[in-house]
């Protein structure tokens, strides 16, 4: 991993955007004082990598910015990444993952998102782009302030998954749990061979039985169609016997047709007597009431002539009566307009008077309201010394917040600085480097926690003034917001008074016009109404009219009773022509009855002697089926032997086919068992690569591999840094504490040689420890950028150099510059002149009011 550009935004110390760029040297020195942010320059670039920095979560975000945001662009395997990473403050953390397009326009940079649908699965996928996470990254790469034991002070499994993640041996995990996954599904194909091949092997078992099956079923199907074959020639014999006596039911029901025939006839007959009989006596009945039709006819005659004259009347009296609609039609016409007139004054009279009774009402809202108008006026009035107020109370809380983050950072910044001096030992600061005695020591000390109670007394009045300030203006506003309301309410009123007292100016005004305008034409139209004084033309007319109906002489009743008697007129001569019909009829129709009654007594005689012969008929046939057997149960009989022949066919063909399998499935044993050979050899063969790629196969090769270039490497350099004085070991192997035990338990110890002999690595502080830490990494780092796994070819060294003197100084700045060839890029921080000097490229870091700035020197 090469950086190419950082830039960072509102991430600790860096207020405003802060761009580095990377690709102007191969090694530098990043410099500045203490506390100006030269190690957030790494924080930025583990932090935009993998999400995790020193600090955690929003105390990443600066103390005067909303949001952290920090762009990574950098090379790696031939590949160019950019990483932005953002943390709103309070709000959902954000990772863009893109990768650069080799086949664009070099001119112009084309980035295609690789960023996955969450943010865990895009840190998943960064992760396994640089196959590596935070812990295995910063101890191969980084050497931080308090991380240079980070490797050493590992227990040893710790150090071999470490290890074994910067060797990129984790590919052999994947390989291992692919060899595991296809043996799994080769054993498990292997189990459903085993078990089809049994299942084959137990029936071909059956052969034997199942050809005695075929011969037995075989067998009972030649007996089923012997069976059948004789029920079929029983039933034909009796279908036969059953078609003749189809032929006498045919006779007998030919018979039966000829007997329903002759009862109709019969009944036909007697029928048209009866009805002969009941004319004749109609006829009878009429010729008795001769006398009586032959009077109402002359009646009839003479109301028709009657009906003649009074039809003439009756027009004269129709035309009158219609010139008599006129006048009426004037004068219920005038009469409906009077009554809509005097409703209509009627019902505007009855609503004024409701309204003039709202009056007092009125009068007493409207007083009420100028009372509520002169409250609000007085209340509005101090609005705006409230204003004023809420002005001071704003200004006074601005200052105590604008002052309290630089108290708060100066606090934080005087804690830090007490700490260093409390915990360092030794003749020299921590913060400068100069000389110190304890004396003075002390002194500094206690300077600083005076300066820094100073602080805290001014930044708890601060807040306790920001506390009285905020509740000030809460009540200010909420006191200024209830006035606005008293306005908006003042508006209203004024606006509800105006209309109030127009209300009862027009109310007056319709009042006064009402009696003078309305009040005499209703009372005149009410006069008129009573006396019946209107439409007097009509009704002069209408009393001309009246004497003429009366001239006319039409009397309706009588004209209704000759105009009914005219009316029965129809029915009057029906009963006529009736009677001069039954006149004529009579003679001839004794005649027909006569006849009638002759042919029924020689129907009868036949329909007799049609009856004897259908009794002989039935007879003979009933003695003919009390010897004739049943079909049904004979074709019932040949369907049950057709039914069991059926279901042998299928037993036979069942059968035969179960043995014609078995020679298939002979032939599929052998494939199986030719298949299964094979599977187990594969089987056997995932096996072995399980074990190869497992923790003891590969990936312990190539740590022993490793391990001695590791070690080597770093006792050159710890030889350089120590004046030759020390080395170190590590130690694969160790017995168990279990001394019955033989075999060895694996280990990753580190065991340490100087002057004196071998000593464990507790024994070692300060300067010395240092320097076995920082070989160790140093030389993980160089061996690691020269492997293949995971290619981490730049290296920070961000540590120590303050606990060490001028000559130790020195020899670590040769042992940088002897692995310089190995790593594309080294970045060394520190604020020590004695380094600062060795490096020809310095990235000067300043602390600014605006944020730290960077600036290549």
């Amino acid at each position: 991993m090469i950086p190419i550009s950082l830039s960072m935004e509102g991430f600790l110390s860096y207020k405003e955007r802060v761009e580095i760029d990377f690709t102007s040297f191969a090694l530098a020195c990043i410099t500045g004082e203490n506390g100006a942010g030269k190690s957030s320059i790494l924080d930025g670039i583990t932090w935009a990598l993998f999400g995790r920095a020193r600090k955690h979560d929003e105390t990443v975000i600066n103390l005067e910015s909303k949001k952290a945001e920090v762009c990574l662009v950098f090379h790696y395997e031939g590949n160019q990444y950019k990483i932005v990473r953002s943390n709103p403050q309070g709000k959902t953390k954000q990772v863009e993952l893109y990768i650069m397009d080799d086949k664009a326009d070099k001119s112009t940079a084309v980035w295609i998102p690789l960023t996955e649908r969450t943010l865990r699965d895009t840190d998943l996928k960064i992760i396994d782009i640089l196959r590596l996470d935070y812990e295995s990254f910063t101890n191969a790469s980084f050497l931080l302030q308090g991380g240079a034991d980070q490797f050493t002070q590992q227990n040893p499994a710790s150090r071999k998954r470490i290890l074994s993640q910067i060797l990129g041996l984790e590919i052999w995990e994947d390989y291992r749990n692919q060899a595991l996954q296809k043996r799994r599904y080769a054993d498990k194909d292997l189990n459903q061979l085993d078990g089809r091949i049994s299942e084959i092997i137990a029936e071909l078992g059956e052969r034997d039985q199942r050809l005695k099956y075929l011969e037995d079923m075989e067998e009972e199907l030649s007996r089923a169609q012997e069976e059948r074959k004789k029920s079929e020639k029983q039933l034909a014999n009796l279908q036969a016997l059953v078609s003749s006596l189809h032929e006498q039911e045919k006779l007998i029901a030919a018979s039966v047709s000829q007997v329903e025939g002759k009862e109709k006839s019969i009944a036909l007959t007697q029928k048209k007597i009866n009805q002969r009989i009941s004319e004749k006596e109609v006829y009878e009945g009429a010729l008795s009431l001769a006398d009586a039709i032959r009077e109402s006819f002359k009646n009839w005659e003479k109301a028709q002539k009657s009906l003649a004259d009074w039809e003439v009347v009756a027009d004269k009296y129709r035309e009158s009566e219609i010139k008599r609609q006129k006048p009426l039609l004037q004068i219920t016409a005038e009469k409906a307009r009077l009554l809509q007139i005097s409703s209509s004054l009627e019902t505007r009279f009855k609503d004024l008077q409701t309204k003039l009774d709202k009056i007092p009402q009125l009068k007493a809202h409207l007083k009420e309201g100028n009372e509520k108008i002169k409250k609000n006026e007085a209340d509005l009035e101090t609005r705006e010394l409230k204003k004023k107020s809420l002005e001071d109370a704003r200004q006074e809380q601005a200052d105590a917040k604008a002052e309290n983050p630089r108290l708060y950072k100066e606090m934080k910044e005087l804690e830090k600085r007490i700490a260093k001096l409390e915990i360092t030992e030794g003749a020299l600061c921590p913060l400068c480097g100069q000389k110190l005695s304890p004396a003075e020591r002390e002194s500094l000390v206690q300077n600083l926690k005076e300066d820094g109670k100073d602080l805290g007394d001014r930044y708890r009045q601060n807040q306790s003034t920001l506390k009285e300030a905020d509740q000030v203006v809460k009540d200010l506003q909420l006191q200024i917001t209830e006035l606005s309301l008293v306005e908006k309410t003042l508006r209203d009123l004024r606006q509800e008074i105006d209309q109030i007292e127009n209300q009862i100016t027009n109310l007056e005004k319709e009042n006064k016009s009402w009696g003078k305008n309305h009040q005499k034409e209703l009372d005149g139209i009410r006069k008129t109404l009573a006396d019946e004084t209107y439409a007097s033309e009509a009704r002069q007319e209408l009393v001309v009219i009246n004497q003429d109906l009366k001239d006319i002489g039409y009397d309706a009743a009588e004209h209704d009773r000759v105009r009914e008697v005219s009316s029965q007129g129809v029915t009057i001569q029906e009963k006529k022509a009736g009677l001069d019909k039954a006149e004529a009829a009579l003679k001839p129709l004794n005649r027909e009855i006569e006849d009638l009654v002759s042919q029924l007594a020689i129907d009868e005689a036949e329909l007799t002697r049609l009856n004897g012969n259908l009794k002989n008929a039935r007879q003979s046939l009933d003695k003919t089926k009390e010897t004739t057997p049943d079909t049904r149960s004979a074709e019932d009989a040949l369907n049950e032997c057709k039914e069991h022949e059926k279901v042998l066919e299928r037993k036979v063909g069942a059968a035969q086919q179960k043995v014609t399998v078995l020679e298939k499935q002979k032939q599929r044993q052998e494939e199986l068992e030719n298949k299964r050979q094979e599977i187990s050899q594969r089987v056997k063969q995932y096996r072995q690569l399980e074990a190869a790629f497992g923790k003891d196969g590969v990936p312990a090769l190539l740590i022993e591999q490793a391990l001695p270039n590791i070690e080597a490497k770093a006792n050159q350099i710890l030889d350089k840094l120590s004046g030759g004085g020390m080395s170190i070991q590590f130690l694969t192997l160790r017995e168990y504490k279990d001394t019955k035990r033989e075999d060895l338990r694996e280990t990753l110890e580190i065991q340490i040689r100087d002057q004196s002999g071998f000593r464990d690595y507790e024994l070692y502080s300060g300067g010395e420890s240092f320097r076995i830490n920082f070989a160790i990494r140093l030389a993980l780092s160089h061996v690691l950028a020269q492997r293949a796994g995971a290619k981490l070819q730049t290296l920070v060294v961000d540590e120590g150099f303050g606990s060490q003197d001028a000559v130790g100084r020195q020899r670590l700045i040769e042992a940088i510059n002897m692995v310089q060839d190995d790593f594309e890029k080294i970045l060394v921080i520190t604020h020590v002149e004695q380094i600062k000097e060795a490096f020809a490229t310095q990235l000067l870091v300043e602390k600014t009011p605006r944020g730290s700035r960077v600036t290549l020197v």
